[in-house]
């Protein structure tokens, strides 16, 4: 089965999610946002950005996890 691209997500309508492994950071951001290829897997992009908090290179990427925000729903616990 074939990863799914920053180009898939566009398409969709979908963000991409990155948590940062180390200090537990969590946003979801436009796809094209990260400034890479549409073609690029959504995996890959974790691995080339850093955390904007504490400047880790532990991201974890993948396509939006829920309909809503996530920001949004964390707010409403």
């Amino acid at each position: 089965m074939p990863t799914v691209t920053l180009g898939h997500l566009v398409r969709d309508g979908k963000r991409i999610w990155l948590y940062c492994n180390d200090c537990y950071r969590e946003r979801e951001v436009p796809p094209m946002s990260s400034g890479l290829p549409s073609i690029t897997q959504v995996p890959e992009v974790g691995r080339r950005l850093t955390c904007s908090q504490c400047g880790s290179w532990k991201i974890s990427s993948k396509p939006q996890l829920y309909e809503r925000p996530i920001a949004e729903i964390r707010s409403n616990r």
